[in-house]
Order: C-alpha cells, then sequence, then structure tokens
C-alpha cells in the first residue's frame, strides 16, 4: 500500500468536480485521497442521468463502491442508494449505466482502469469478492465491541472483511446526544490507516465538526479522539492495510462540541477548505 497525505478532515463540498480518469468517460469526480506511487485512490464519481458504456472489459484494480444517491447498472443488476460491492482485479463487466444519474463513494487500490477483454472469471469468483450488498435492508450489529466507546452507542453494519489481509469496510452508526462523560477520555490509536466518510448527521471531535460529506485519511500510529454527537451520525469507515485494532493512551484528552474547524490538510486542500462551513450541496 501507497502511502497518501494525512487528511483529517475535508469537507467533500470544498473539493471541484472534475472530469475523470478514462476508465469513466463523460462522469465527473472528486479526487478526496490518492497516493502518487500508484494511483490508489478514494472517489466520489459522479453520473449524469443516461450515462452508459458498454465493452467487455476487466478492471485492473480492485473496486470498491458504496452507492450514495441514485442508481447505478452493471450487467444488469442494479445497485440503488445504500447498496454496496467490492469487485476485486480482474472483475469483468460488459455493461455499466445509470439512467437517472448517480453518486458513488468509490476506492480503487491502483490507479483505476479497464483492459479490453473478460478476465478468466477467477476474480468473480474469489472468496474476496462482494458482488452486491443491500446495505440498507441489512440489520445494524448492536454488540458493544469495546467498553470504552460505550458513550458512543455504535451500531455496525459490516460490509466486508478481507479474509487475507483483514482488512474491513463497515457503516457505523453513532447515537445522538453521545459525548465522554466527564468532557474528556482516552485517545485511540490504530496500527493501520483508518479512512470515513460521514454520509448523515454530525460527529465531532479534536479537529471539529464532521458533517455530511466530511471525509478523512488517517495513516497509523495517530492518536485521535474522543468524540461525540448531538445529532447521531452514519459513517462509512475502512480500515486499510490490515486488521483494525484498538490502542488506547493512558491520558485523557478535552471533549468539547463547541471545538472549531482545524484541519490537517496537504496545502492545495488546505486552500480550499477556507470554504467551508456553508457547504452548497450535500456532496
Amino acid at each position: 500500500m501507497s502511502p497518501r497525505p494525512h487528511i483529517e478532515f475535508i469537507q467533500s463540498q470544498c473539493l471541484p468536480w472534475r472530469p475523470t480518469p478514462p476508465a469513466f468517460p463523460g462522469a465527473q469526480c472528486k479526487i478526496l485521497s490518492r497516493a502518487k506511487a500508484d494511483g490508489a485512490c478514494s472517489l466520489l464519481l459522479r453520473f449524469p442521468p443516461g450515462w452508459q458504456r458498454e465493452a467487455v472489459e476487466h478492471s485492473r484494480a480492485d473496486e470498491e463502491f458504496y452507492v450514495l444517491e441514485g442508481a447505478l447498472t452493471i450487467d444488469g443488476r442494479r445497485f440503488a442508494a445504500d447498496s454496496y460491492a467490492f469487485r476485486p482485479a480482474g472483475s469483468t463487466r460488459r455493461r455499466i449505466k445509470s439512467s437517472e444519474g448517480c453518486v458513488i463513494l468509490a476506492f480503487y487500490d491502483r490507479e483505476p482502469g479497464w483492459l479490453p477483454g473478460s478476465g478468466d472469471g477467477a476474480a468473480e469468483r474469489s472468496f474476496r469478492a462482494v458482488p452486491f450488498l443491500d446495505a440498507g435492508g441489512m440489520p445494524w450489529d448492536m454488540t458493544l465491541n469495546d467498553p470504552r466507546l460505550a458513550h458512543l452507542g455504535i451500531s455496525r453494519k459490516n460490509l466486508r472483511t478481507d479474509p487475507r489481509t483483514g482488512e474491513r469496510t463497515f457503516l457505523s452508526l453513532v447515537l445522538p446526544q453521545s459525548a465522554p462523560q466527564g468532557g474528556s477520555g482516552p485517545q485511540e490509536i490504530h496500527p493501520v490507516v483508518e479512512e470515513a466518510y460521514v454520509i448523515a448527521g454530525a460527529l465531532c471531535g479534536p479537529h471539529g465538526t464532521m458533517n455530511p460529506g466530511a471525509y478523512f485519511w488517517r495513516p497509523p500510529g495517530i492518536a485521535h479522539g474522543p468524540f461525540g454527537s448531538r445529532t447521531g451520525s452514519l459513517s462509512l469507515i475502512r480500515f486499510v492495510g490490515g486488521r483494525h485494532v484498538n490502542e488506547w493512551t493512558e491520558t485523557a484528552a478535552p471533549f468539547d462540541f463547541a471545538t472549531r474547524y482545524d484541519p490537517i490538510l496537504p496545502t492545495d486542500m488546505a486552500l480550499l477548505a477556507k470554504a467551508w462551513p456553508t457547504p452548497p450541496a450535500p456532496w
């Protein structure tokens, strides 16, 4: 996995829509983060109504996506809002279209692109593949997996756990009116990358309040938190580069809902972030 800059956090409303790479001609994207070495990236992709592409081709990268709005149809399978898929490198597509238009949150483990011709079917049969999930219809797992996060009342929907690496993607639901008791708490540390996108609600932490459209890419070993939410929040979270483990600091850090926006951003994003906090649209 190639390194990416620490981004914590950017409201995606601040980022410009750009033409997509050749993989999606006629669509638009917002680049949330990207590795210079191999082109691995996290994107918002926007397809206009009536967009389509017909060609027998297979992916050169692992592709993972979650539909935020509208619907996308791939080889006859319709991915409506709150649908999810993970398609390993080599997965074949023949026709992709969006009749009503859509916005998806997409992740690629190298520069996205497609090669002509169908694969040998191994990717589709792979134990790593998640061909389709109706995440909106899945039940919430309300099991408390770490007592030090009890104040958030977290529930989860597990979308994928990679059987080889332990990498994980899930939806995280935080209850409203949740905050660490006493106005402080220990901080978490993970030995792998944590990446997140806020879909709904708001989540407050040391760098300010993340509203819908907020995104972060946090490298391994960085202490973060504590967090709280007045309204509740729904986020898509990925742990990249290995298995998710919570480690904790011995000392407590303060928490305050009034914390001002104080991001960690690369220079180009820092200039764009000045447009926040009045976004014109949900994404």
